[in-house]
């Protein structure tokens, strides 16, 4: 199905440029037009991606037209009407109309030094190691119980002699760094997950936190070391801070939007 997506697309791709005087005809299928820019686009991509076959313009041209004869045949089984894929183009629209709107101001993004060195003093970017005791992404409400006062227990344990974190980890931990004390070495925030980081901001180090829940089930958490600004990643962190503008970008644009239409929530009914 996701195939015949990509296919059913490709027509419209075709059908909207077949009106251009300005763009010379290669090839006509069915009275769909291919174009020399279709045809350039095309072999830009293909270019794109390692392959063991030559790519000449002769051969993407055969591409472009047997994927356009195999469209027309998904057209006469109306398979552009299948309920797979109008939700696939449900998907391929949203995308486009985000584009449209916010590509200009997520290009316009730009990250400093100076905002790096900001974001850091209240993000920075800690080594830990953790004791995780998993649960399922929906778990009983029994299974937590269990979990939770085995996890709590260790916990207890650690307050009264937190020298046997390691030992603890290795014994109890569901993870594969058990074997190192449950060490995961130093991690930028947004490589943990909000829940975890949240138990350790601002805490310094040797700090042991109490039992926390995140999507994987619950951890008790030690701070191992604290990395000096001087010694982070700055391409990463800008990278981080990037995604960040443009997640806020992406944030203001669904609440713009939505203004324009009516929603009525039903919490009642929420799972």
């Amino acid at each position: 199905m996701k195939i015949l997506v990509l296919l059913f697309l490709s027509t419209i791709v075709f059908a909207q440029k077949e009106t251009n005087n300005n763009d010379p005809v290669v090839a006509v299928v069915n009275n769909i037009k291919i174009t020399k820019s279709d045809l350039k686009e095309a072999i830009e991509q293909a270019l794109l991606v390692p392959t063991h076959k030559k790519i000449t313009t002769e051969s993407i041209l055969d591409f472009l037209i047997n994927k356009q004869v195999v469209v027309n045949r998904a057209l006469k089984y109306k398979l552009d009407q299948d309920e797979y894929v109008k939700e696939r183009m449900n998907d391929v629209l949203f995308g486009a109309a985000i584009s449209k709107d916010i590509d200009k101001d997520v290009a316009a993004i730009k990250v400093t030094d100076k905002d790096v060195e900001q974001y850091y003093k209240n993000n920075k970017e800690y080594r830990t190691s953790h004791i995780l005791l998993r649960l399922e992404a929906m778990p009983k409400k029994e299974d937590v119980t269990k979990v939770y006062q085995v996890i709590n227990t260790l916990y207890e344990q650690l307050k009264k002699d937190p020298s046997q974190f390691e030992a603890l980890a290795k014994q109890y931990s569901e993870i594969a760094a058990s074997d190192n004390g449950g060490d995961i070495g130093y991690l930028p925030p947004t490589s943990l997950m909000p829940e975890y980081f949240e138990a350790i901001k601002g805490k310094s180090v040797n700090f042991i936190s109490p039992p926390v829940r995140t999507q994987y089930g619950y951890h008790i958490i030690k701070v191992t070391g604290i990395k000096d600004f001087k010694n982070i990643d700055m391409n990463l962190y800008k990278k981080i801070l990037f995604d960040i503008k443009r997640d806020q970008i992406l944030e203001n644009y669904y609440q713009n939007v939505r203004k324009d239409n009516t929603i009525t929530i039903y919490k009642e009914n929420l799972p």
